[in-house]
């Protein structure tokens, strides 16, 4: 049962680093199209997600195939809490702004992938099947009797 779950998991966070690779390279590609597009508006809003859509899909495709080739979890879950912030940057920059809420909710749908991306790794870490311990007894601590001095 332990298995079937542990192998559950890591299919889980299998798909998500190749989901969020095509992610990421398609946010790639439509933010350099946002800026080569020529009724572009480049405004600070504009250009302030298009440059960390870039930065983000850049590091998506890193975190995509650190997912699929790495054993080591604690740099994924590093990569994802580090992908989470970079998503929350141009959130908190339209806040900060008084933007619409027209506006958040792209930046909301941004941080889906890196959250997903972040449970699967913790998920895939907190499976892991317990290690074997060994058959054989402790051994008790030997103390040392001091002779009493009378």
């Amino acid at each position: 049962m332990e298995k079937k779950v542990s192998l559950r998991v890591a299919s889980f966070f299998r798909i998500i680093c190749w989901v969020y690779f095509a992610v990421a390279a398609a946010m790639i590609g439509l933010a350099l199209y946002s800026f080569t597009n020529t009724s572009a508006s480049l405004t600070l809003g504009g250009i302030t997600d298009a440059v960390f859509a870039v930065i983000g899909g850049a590091l998506g495709i890193a975190a995509g195939v650190m997912g699929l080739i790495s054993k080591r979890m604690k740099r994924c879950r590093m990569m994802g809490l580090i992908l989470l912030a970079v998503a929350a940057v141009p959130l908190v920059i339209h806040l900060l702004a008084g933007e619409t809420f027209g506006v958040y909710w792209k930046n909301i749908l941004l941080m889906v992938m890196p959250a997903l991306y972040l449970i699967g790794a913790l998920l895939k870490r907190s499976a892991k099947p317990p290690q074997q311990k060994p058959d054989t007894p402790p051994v008790p601590a030997q103390t040392e009797e001091k002779p009493s001095e009378t």
